[in-house]
């Protein structure tokens, strides 16, 4: 009994101080994967970045046009060379961080929400190369800092929520979009955590864990709806379900949903007040449709057609291809990565139809009719089909938010769900997240067109100032994601077997 007791110490201390560490080391070892200018639209965001404290010398520079910037040009070519070429390597000359040309390709009009680009300005220098990494640290340390902080607070019933329907979702896109310079990031980082932040603030019994879960809240809702106009959106969305799933008909709860109510509003009136509510790719003007296809088809034609098709933009945030190109920049995903992540993903989602009362159908109803109704609603505003300026990183929060949705009501650090089953999720996760990091890397270091294993061979593009290579980094991130599954898959057996929880069941309390 007390060898058992020792064990299962021992693995709550792991899941406390452990897995973080490993989460962290996984991230930062993907921000050293890319090179400048590697995630979508990066161009149009490290312009943004540097113009986002105001006009500054050497950064960002008044232009001849109020509505244009003059940036370092570097930022805007540094991915000329590679964009949708995989076979390139990120081998494009560079320019003096001192050359600055006029430039449209920025948040100068508004179009984001301008909070996330003012925060990360703070980091931006004449030094672009150490910008990025300490922008893209600083992302993975919020990450790992609020979810870890949401762990803590939560109850042990809510736990596996949390943990499995994040390690079902994160990889391959969350571990590459999270420790990233575009807004995604934060908005990936809010639909992980405000839903259940709100969940704790109206279930928690003492003042002191109440006002902890009401700053997480906050602090989603700045990530959410500082970052893009639809992720805001979603923040709303995480308030209603929260606030459906804890509904209780009662003065004090009328008082307390106040806050949230509060929140609401916030993140309404800035999905309200950007122009990236009215537009599928900010800076990108869609007046006419992208493939000449779709300009014969009539409405109910192209209805059908994206109906039909509309599955492959769900299955593109696992990394499945949506028509020849899967994830970003045009980089192919081999389906050892996507196939069993839609699996996991699935399985999860099934999973959780096993505790399924009125207020969790209502809220998977809701999720459910997002996934279907806003990208339809965007592909035929603008007349375009699946495949054309619709990203599936727009869907990739809702997916998030039903991953874990799904798990609610099955109580315990393990969700109800046995051995093999908490194995196969953080298997999945692992794998996916070793094959796509060694094709990023393999894509950015030599090009796709190289074939062998050692990532080491034939090094065309690396980090001047990294003491070790990209093979090395490769194995130490497998290596510190791999102690991180671990420890969730112990925490969870764990949990299991010292049957330390109620029958899987809905819980309204903790």
């Amino acid at each position: 009994m007390r060898t058992s007791f020792q064990s299962s110490k021992a693995v709550r201390v792991g899941a406390l101080v452990v897995a973080p560490l490993a989460l962290l080391v996984a991230l930062l070892g993907w921000s050293l994967s890319t090179p400048l200018a590697s995630s979508p639209d990066e161009d149009f965001h490290l312009a943004s970045i540097w113009c986002g404290s105001g006009e500054r010398d050497g950064l960002c520079e008044p232009a001849s046009d109020p509505r244009l910037r003059m940036v370092p040009v570097e930022l805007l070519n540094a991915q000329r060379c590679f964009d949708h070429l995989p076979d390139q390597a990120a081998t494009c000359p560079r320019q003096p961080p001192s050359l600055l040309v006029e430039t449209d390709r920025g948040n100068f009009d508004a179009v984001y929400p301008p909070v996330f680009y003012a925060v990360m300005s703070m980091f931006a220098t004449s030094d672009f190369s150490v910008s990025l990494l300490l922008m893209r640290a600083f992302n993975a340390v919020l990450y790992v800092g609020m979810m870890s902080a949401l762990f803590v607070l939560l109850p042990r019933a809510r736990r596996g929520t949390l943990l499995w329907g994040s390690l079902a979702t994160i990889a391959p896109f969350g571990m590459f979009l999270i420790p990233s310079v575009n807004p995604s990031s934060w908005g990936v980082i809010s639909a992980s955590t405000m839903w259940l932040a709100v969940l704790g603030y109206y279930e928690a019994r003492g003042t002191r864990r109440r006002v902890a879960f009401a700053a997480l809240a906050v602090l989603s809702l700045i990530l959410g709806a500082g970052s893009r106009s639809d992720a805001a959106a979603f923040v709303a969305i995480a308030i209603v379900i929260a606030t459906v799933l804890s509904a209780n008909p009662t003065i004090s709860y009328l008082r307390r949903a106040t806050f949230p109510a509060a929140l609401f509003l916030v993140a309404v009136a800035v999905f309200l007040s950007f122009g990236q509510s009215n537009a599928v790719n900010p800076g990108v003007g869609l007046s006419v449709p992208l493939d000449p296809t779709s300009a014969t088809l009539t409405p109910l034609q192209l209805f059908w057609i994206n109906l039909t098709r509309l599955p492959e933009l769900w299955a593109g945030a696992f990394g499945a291809p949506i028509g020849t190109q899967s994830l970003w920049l045009g980089t192919v995903t081999p389906g050892v990565v996507w196939f069993p992540a839609i699996l996991a993903f699935g399985g999860v989602v099934f999973l959780g139809l096993r505790a399924l009362d009125w207020r969790k159908a209502i809220c998977l109803g809701i999720l459910g009719s997002l996934l279907v109704s806003l990208p339809m609603i965007w592909l035929m505003r603008d007349q375009i089909m699946v495949g054309q300026g619709v990203q599936s990183r727009y869907l990739y929060p809702i997916l998030i938010m039903l991953a874990m949705m799904s798990l609610f009501g099955l109580a315990g650090a393990n969700a109800r769900m046995n051995v093999v089953q908490l194995v196969c999720i953080a298997g999945v996760a692992w794998a996916a997240n070793l094959v796509v990091q060694w094709m990023t890397l393999r894509r950015y270091v030599t090009g796709l067109d190289a074939r062998w294993i050692n990532l080491d061979n034939g090094i065309e593009w690396w980090w001047a100032a990294l003491p070790i290579g990209p093979m090395a980094l490769w194995v130490a991130t497998s290596v510190a994601f791999a102690v991180l599954l671990s420890v969730c898959v112990c925490y969870g057996a764990v949990a299991r077997h010292a049957r330390q929880f109620g029958p899987s069941r809905l819980l309204i309390s903790p």
